[in-house]
C-alpha cells in the first residue's frame, strides 16, 4: 500500500513523461575579473521575437541555469551591485541544446553596460549526447521532394535510410520514417513534436507539419539523458514556429509536372510514353500578437500561429505483371508446351491413387476443353486487359501497367501562446491533416487497387512555471490520433452476378468483389490477383500526460518526473469478406508430390474452377485494445568542473499488458494439456494402425494431439504478461581540456534504453489476437488429397459458412486450421548503448565531430515462431531434390480426425503422413506464435560530421558514416534451435551526405552593391543556390529462397537490369527442386547488395524585395537532378522466367519543381 500511495503521489506531483525537452537550457557560472565566484547575480533571457523574460539567480557557487527556453534569438543580460551590468544580444538558441555559457563581470556601476558580441557557442560543453540541429534557414531553403521536414531528419549523422525515396510527402507515413538510427530497427525512433510523442501505433509519423511551420529540427542518435526513453533507436524532436511582436508568415504554390519530368526507367525501356504527372503543394500561414484595437494589445503577451497546407498529385507507378494471353483465355495452354515437357497441364478428371498418390494424364496439346471451363471463371476474365509487351518466352511479365497513384490532402495546424508573467509561459496547439489516396488500379476497373485514407487529430497543451529561482515546472498534455482506412473500388459488389451463390453475399459483412489469388502475385511474378478483402479502418490513440521539474542546486541542475501514456488501439477488418479463391498447382500437376509448373498449372486450374484448399470467407471481430506505459526519471547534469560535466540517470519504467475491452481475445497456447478430440483421434489412429503398421511413422503410443488456445476473461483480461518493471541507468561525460583553450569537447556515455510492446508490432500487426471471435470458413476442395473435388467454385463453402464461437469451445476453438498467437510471456526489447567521441572548433563557424556509437541490443522480437512443423529427422538432409522423402511425407493414409474437424481440409479419409507427425497434429501448419522475444542485434559505426554555421551567406554540413548491423532475428528452418546470424536488412555499410546553401554575393548589403543600384539590386541580388547530395550503399538482397547452388563466382551487378546475376550457378529446373529437406543456404548475403543511393538534389532561389517587410520568392527545384535510377533487387524465384533480372525502379527519376512564396 506504501509502495501505491509513493508511486501516485509522485505522478500528483509531477506528472511527467520523459521530458522529452524541445527547448533549451543555458548554464554556467559567473566569476568577476579575478575569475572568483559572484553569487546572487540576476541572470536573465530575453526573446528577441516575442519579449519573453526568464530569470534566474546565481547560487552561492556562482551557477545559473536558464531551462525550457524556446528556439531563437535572446539577449542575456546579468545584473549584481558593483559590477557593470553584463548585455549579449543576438545569442541565438537551438531546439534541445544545452549550452553552456560562462558569465564574467567587470567591476563598476550598474548603470553601465558592458555589450558582449562574440558568436553563441559553438561546441555542446554541458551534454553526453550525440546528435544535430537542423537550423530554421537550412528548413526554409533546402530542396525537399514534397516539402517534408523529416526528409532532412533524414539526412543527419548517425541516421541511415531504409525508406522508399519515392514516399516521403507530407501525407505519407512510412517514408520520412523509415531510418535507422544508431542501430536500431527501421522506424523503432521517438517522433515528437514540441517535444510531444507524434506516431501511430507501430511508430510511423502522425502528422507532418508544413515546412513553413517548422522552426528547427532536433536530430539525437545516442541520448545520456535519463529523461529520453520510450525507445531503442534515436530521437527526432520538430519543433514548430509560434507568433510573435511582428505579423510575419508565408503564402506559396509549388508545381510539378511530367512535362519536364524524366521519363521512368522501365517505362522508357518497353518505349512506352511517359505518363502524364502533376504535384501541386499550396498553403498559407501566419502569426502575429493578438490585437484588438482599443481593447486588447497582446505584444509581448499573447500571440497566434496558423498554418494550412493543401496538396493534390497524381504521378506513375509502372509495374511490370502478368495477364492471360487470348488462348489462355480460351483453356489453350499449347504455347507453354512449346517450351518444355514441364509446361505441361494435367487434367484434373484423370486422377487415380498409385500407392499413396495421386496421379493423372496431361491435357492433349495443353488445351483444357472449351465444355470444362468454369463461367463464374469466364466472367472473370472482363476484369484482365490484353497484353501490351511481348514478357518473356512463357508469357511472363507481358503486361505494363502504367498506373498512377493520386492524392488528395489538406492539412491545418493552429497555435497560442501566452506569455503570464515573468514566471509563467503557456503554449496550445491543435493540429488535423486527411488524405485521400487512389493506388495500385492497375488494369483501371474495379478489380484491382484500393482507396487508402488517413486522418491525424492532435492537441498539445504545454505550461512552463517558475517556482522560484532555482525551481521550475513544466506540465504537457497531449492527444494524438490517427486513424488509417481502406476502402476497395468494387465495395457494394454482388458477387451473384459473376455466378457464385448467394448465400455469399447474403452472409457478407462488406459486398466486394471477391478476390482471385495466384501464388506470388502480389509481387507480380504471376498471373496478376483480382478483386480484393472488404477493407479496413483501425483509430489509434496517443494519450500522454507529460511534466517535470528542474531543481538547480550549486552545480548540479537536477531533473525528476514521471510519464503516463495510454495507448488505444480499435480496429475493425473485414477480411474476405465474400471470399478468397487460391488457385495453385495441386489439381492440374502430374501428381501430389511433383513440382509445379512455372507457369501456367495455377490458372488452368482457375479456368477449370478448382481451387486449392485454403483461402476462405471472414466474419471478423471489432477489436480494442489499450496498453499502459510509465516511467519514473531522475537526472542529475553535474558540472564536477568548470570544463567537467557529467550526466547521471535512472529510469523506472513499467510496461503494463494489453487488454481488449470486451476480452475477446486470446492469451496463448496451451501446448501440454489434452484437446477435446484427443481420446476420438487416438482411438481411431490404434485402430488404423491395426490395419496397416508400416503405413503409419509412429507407433499409437507416441502419437499426440495436445494443445488448444487460451482465452481472456473478465477476470484474466491480459493479452500477454510482463516483468513488472525495468531499470534503465544512463551516464555520460562532457570534457573541455585546458589546454586545448575551449575549443575541444571529449564526450562519451553509456546507457539501457527500453523499448514498449506497445499495442501493434512495427509491421502493423495487433498483438489482440481474435481467433474464435473472428472465424474464418476455409475452403475445402478436396476431402481425399486431390483425387476428387469436395468444393469448386461454383460452390466454394458446401459445409456451409460457419459462425463465430468465441472462447466457448476452449481447447476445441480453430481445430483443423492455421492461425498466430500472441507469446504470453514476451519480454520488452532494449538496447544497450555507448558512445564515445569528440568534438572540436575550427575557426569562428566551423565544427567538426567523430564518435563511435555502439548498440546490443536484445529480447527483439523474431520472425514468426511456427510451433506447428514436421520435425527435422523426418526432413531430407541431401543438397538435391529427395523424391523419396517427399514421396513419404506426401502419401495420404487413413485419417484418425474423419469427421472430428469439420469444414476443414483435415476432416476427410485421407490425410498426409506428415500431418500426423506434427506436434499439434488436429491444427494446421503453421501455427506461429508472434513476438518470441529471443533475438539480438550488434551495431558499430563511425559517425564524423563537419558543418559550417551561417556566416556571410553560406551554410554547409556534411556527414560520413561507416557501420555495421548484423542482426539474429530469424530461423532457416522452423525446427531449428539456433536463430540464423546474417547481416540486417536495415545495414548500410557506408553513407555521405553533402548539404549546403550559399547566398550568392550580390545585391544590397552584399560585397557586391552595385552601389545599391536599385535595378541592379533587384536582378543581380537575393540569389541563393541550395543542394543535398545522398550517396548510401544499399542494403542487402532479399530472401533466395532454398534453392539449389552449384557454387563459383555470381558475378553480382546490382544495376544489372537484365541479368543481376550469373543465373548458371543456380538449379533453376522446376522439377529439381527442394522440398521437405533441411535448408543450409542462407537467405541473405552481406556482400550482395542492391542498387546504392546516388542522389543530388538542388535548387535556385531569387528572393526580391517588394517592401521593406514583404518580399517574392521564386524557385527552381531539381530532385534528383542526374536521374539517376536506382534499382530493386533482382527476381530470385530460382524457377522465375525473370529470375536475377530487375524490372523495378526503385526512386523517382527526375523531377523538376518550380515555386513562389510570398514572404511578409
Amino acid at each position: 500500500m506504501l509502495r501505491c500511495t509513493l508511486v501516485v503521489g509522485l505522478c500528483l506531483i509531477a506528472l511527467a513523461g520523459w521530458g522529452q525537452e524541445f527547448r533549451a537550457t543555458i548554464t554556467g557560472r559567473v566569476t568577476d575579473p579575478q575569475n572568483a565566484i559572484v553569487p546572487g547575480v540576476r541572470i536573465t533571457a530575453v526573446q528577441t521575437e516575442t519579449g519573453a523574460k526568464s530569470d534566474t539567480v546565481s547560487d552561492s557557487q556562482g551557477q545559473y541555469t536558464i531551462p525550457f527556453l524556446p528556439p531563437g534569438m535572446y539577449t542575456i543580460s546579468a545584473e549584481a551591485p558593483g559590477f557593470k551590468r553584463y548585455e549579449r544580444e543576438k545569442f541565438n538558441v537551438s531546439s534541445g541544446e544545452r549550452i553552456g555559457l560562462d558569465i564574467k563581470l567587470e567591476l563598476g556601476q550598474t548603470s553601465e553596460t558592458v555589450n558582449v558580441t562574440a558568436e553563441a557557442p559553438l561546441l555542446e560543453t554541458a551534454t553526453a549526447s550525440t546528435g544535430q540541429v537542423i537550423s530554421s534557414r537550412q528548413v526554409a531553403n533546402m530542396p525537399m521532394n514534397g516539402r517534408t521536414p523529416l526528409v532532412l531528419a533524414q539526412m543527419a549523422t548517425g541516421v541511415n535510410v531504409t525508406a522508399d525515396p519515392k514516399f516521403a510527402r507530407p501525407f505519407d507515413n512510412s517514408g520520412p520514417s523509415g531510418m535507422s538510427m544508431g542501430g536500431a530497427p527501421a522506424q523503432s525512433n521517438e517522433l515528437l513534436v514540441d517535444g510531444s510523442p507524434d506516431t501511430t501505433g507501430n511508430l510511423r509519423v502522425a502528422y507532418n507539419p508544413p515546412v513553413d511551420a517548422v522552426d528547427e529540427i532536433r536530430v539525437h542518435a545516442f541520448e545520456a539523458d535519463a529523461a529520453y526513453g520510450h525507445t531503442g533507436g534515436g530521437t527526432v524532436n520538430v519543433v514548430l514556429k509560434g507568433g510573435s511582436n511582428d505579423l510575419h508568415g508565408t503564402a506559396y504554390e509549388f508545381n510539378q509536372t511530367s512535362a519536364l519530368a524524366a521519363t521512368p526507367f522501365f517505362t522508357n525501356k518497353a518505349g512506352l510514353t511517359k505518363p502524364v504527372t502533376r504535384y501541386n503543394q499550396w498553403g498559407v500561414n501566419s502569426g502575429g500578437p493578438i490585437l484588438i484595437p482599443k481593447v486588447f494589445n497582446g505584444r509581448n503577451r499573447v500571440f497566434w500561429f496558423f498554418a494550412y497546407e493543401g496538396i493534390k498529385d497524381s504521378f506513375p507507378e509502372p509495374i511490370t505483371t502478368t495477364v492471360p494471353t487470348v488462348a489462355e483465355r480460351n483453356g489453350d495452354f499449347s504455347a507453354l508446351l512449346r517450351l518444355g515437357a514441364n509446361y505441361r497441364i494435367y487434367d484434373p478428371n484423370t486422377g487415380v491413387l498409385s500407392g499413396s498418390k495421386v496421379v493423372r494424364t496431361a491435357f492433349t496439346n495443353n488445351i483444357i476443353p472449351a465444355n470444362r471451363l468454369n463461367p463464374i471463371a469466364k466472367a472473370y476474365l472482363q476484369f484482365y486487359p490484353l497484353a501490351n509487351q511481348a514478357g518473356g518466352p512463357d508469357g511472363r511479365n507481358n503486361y505494363l501497367a502504367n498506373s498512377v497513384r493520386s492524392d488528395t490532402f489538406d492539412s491545418e495546424l493552429g497555435r497560442l501562446d501566452f506569455n503570464l508573467g515573468d514566471k509563467n509561459k503557456l503554449f496550445w496547439n491543435f493540429r488535423h491533416n486527411d488524405r485521400v489516396e487512389n493506388r495500385g488500379n492497375l488494369f483501371n476497373n474495379i478489380a484491382t487497387g484500393n482507396f487508402l485514407g488517413r486522418a491525424n487529430w492532435g492537441t498539445l497543451a504545454d505550461d512552463v512555471y517558475t517556482l522560484n529561482a532555482t525551481t521550475v515546472m513544466n506540465v504537457r498534455l497531449n492527444w494524438t490520433r490517427f486513424i488509417e482506412s481502406d476502402v476497395r473500388p468494387s465495395n457494394g459488389f454482388n458477387a451473384t452476378s459473376l455466378g457464385l451463390p448467394s448465400y455469399i453475399a447474403a452472409q457478407s459483412p462488406q459486398l466486394v468483389l471477391p478476390k482471385i489469388d495466384f501464388a506470388t502475385c502480389g509481387d507480380h511474378n504471376n498471373f496478376e490477383c483480382l478483386g480484393d478483402s472488404g477493407g479496413d479502418r483501425t483509430p489509434f490513440d496517443i494519450f500522454q500526460i507529460f511534466a517535470d521539474v528542474v531543481k538547480i542546486a550549486g552545480k548540479h541542475s537536477v531533473k525528476f518526473g514521471a510519464d503516463l501514456r495510454l495507448e488505444r488501439e480499435s480496429s475493425i477488418s473485414y477480411g474476405n469478406s465474400e471470399g478468397l479463391y487460391q488457385f495453385r498447382t495441386d489439381w492440374t500437376k502430374a501428381d501430389t508430390s511433383a513440382t509445379s509448373a512455372p507457369l501456367g498449372q495455377d490458372f488452368a486450374a482457375f479456368m477449370l474452377g478448382l481451387p486449392s484448399n485454403g483461402g476462405g470467407f471472414d466474419l471478423n471481430s471489432y477489436r480494442t485494445g489499450q496498453e499502459k506505459y510509465y516511467a519514473l526519471f531522475i537526472q542529475d547534469d553535474w558540472r564536477a568542473r568548470p570544463n567537467l560535466t557529467l550526466n547521471l540517470g535512472l529510469r523506472f519504467e513499467q510496461d503494463l499488458p494489453i487488454t481488449e475491452r470486451y476480452n475477446r481475445a486470446t492469451n496463448g497456447f496451451d501446448t501440454t494439456d489434452p484437446n477435446p478430440i484427443s481420446a476420438a483421434a487416438l482411438a481411431a489412429y490404434a485402430a488404423d494402425y491395426a490395419k496397416i503398421p508400416s503405413s503409419y511413422p509412429i507407433p499409437p503410443g507416441q502419437f499426440r494431439t495436445p494443445g488448444g488456445l487460451l482465452f481472456t476473461s473478465p477476470g484474466n483480461r491480459d493479452v500477454y504478461q510482463t516483468r513488472s518493471h525495468y531499470f534503465s541507468p544512463r551516464f555520460g561525460f562532457s570534457w573541455s581540456p585546458t589546454a586545448l583553450h575551449g575549443k575541444t569537447v571529449l564526450r562519451g556515455g553509456t546507457g539501457i534504453f527500453l523499448v514498449p510492446l506497445g499495442v501493434q508490432s512495427l509491421s502493423g500487426t495487433s498483438y489482440v489476437n481474435q481467433t474464435g471471435f473472428s472465424q474464418s470458413t476455409s475452403v475445402v476442395s478436396t476431402l481425399n488429397s486431390y483425387l476428387t473435388p469436395h468444393a469448386t467454385l461454383t460452390n466454394p463453402f458446401t459445409d456451409g459458412i460457419l459462425q463465430p464461437t468465441g472462447s466457448s469451445l476452449g481447447l476445441a476453438t480453430y481445430l483443423g486450421r492455421t492461425f498466430d498467437f500472441m507469446n504470453p510471456y514476451p519480454l520488452n526489447p532494449y538496447s544497450l548503448r555507448w558512445e564515445f567521441g569528440l568534438q572540436h572548433q575550427l575557426g569562428k563557424s566551423m565544427v567538426f565531430e567523430a564518435a563511435y556509437i555502439g548498440n546490443h541490443a536484445v529480447h527483439l522480437p523474431v520472425d514468426k515462431t511456427n510451433i506447428n512443423y514436421t520435425p527435422a529427422q523426418y526432413l531430407s538432409k541431401l543438397p538435391y531434390r529427395d523424391q523419396p522423402t517427399i514421396d513419404y511425407l506426401s502419401a495420404v493414409v487413413a485419417n484418425p480426425f474423419l469427421n472430428l474437424l469439420p469444414g476443414t481440409s483435415l476432416n476427410g479419409s485421407t490425410v498426409a503422413r506428415s500431418q500426423l507427425l506434427k506436434p499439434f497434429p488436429e491444427f494446421g501448419d503453421p501455427i506461429n506464435m508472434r513476438q518470441d522475444s529471443a533475438g539480438e542485434s550488434y551495431y558499430h559505426s563511425l559517425d564524423v560530421r563537419f558543418e559550417k554555421r551561417y556566416s556571410q551567406g553560406l551554410v554547409f554540413w556534411t556527414n560520413y558514416t561507416f557501420s555495421k548491423l548484423i542482426e539474429k532475428r530469424t530461423r532457416l528452418n522452423d525446427s531449428d534451435i539456433y536463430l540464423l546470424k546474417r547481416i540486417s536488412p536495415d545495414d548500410r555499410p557506408q553513407r555521405v551526405v553533402v548539404s549546403g546553401s550559399y547566398e550568392l554575393p550580390f545585391g544590397r548589403g552584399k560585397r557586391f552593391s552595385f552601389n545599391n543600384s536599385g535595378l541592379w539590386n533587384r536582378v543581380a541580388g537575393g540569389w541563393v543556390v541550395n543542394g543535398i547530395y545522398n550517396w548510401e550503399i544499399g542494403g542487402p538482397v532479399g530472401d533466395w529462397g532454398n534453392v539449389i547452388y552449384y557454387g563459383g563466382d555470381l558475378h553480382f551487378n546490382p544495376r544489372g537490369v537484365d541479368g543481376a546475376f550469373d543465373i548458371t550457378r543456380f538449379n533453376t529446373i522446376s522439377s529439381q527442386q527442394l522440398s521437405s529437406n533441411i535448408r543450409t543456404f542462407p537467405n541473405r548475403f552481406g556482400n550482395l547488395r542492391v542498387d546504392s543511393t546516388n542522389n543530388l538534389d538542388a535548387s535556385v532561389l531569387k528572393n526580391t524585395a517588394i517592401t521593406e517587410r514583404t518580399k517574392l520568392e521564386l524557385r527552381f527545384e531539381v530532385f534528383n537532378a542526374l536521374n539517376h535510377a536506382v534499382f530493386s533487387g533482382p527476381d530470385l524465384s530460382a524457377t522465375s522466367s525473370t529470375f536475377g533480372k530487375i524490372t523495378n525502379q526503385n526512386n523517382l527519376s527526375r523531377v523538376v519543381q518550380m515555386g513562389a512564396r510570398f514572404v511578409w
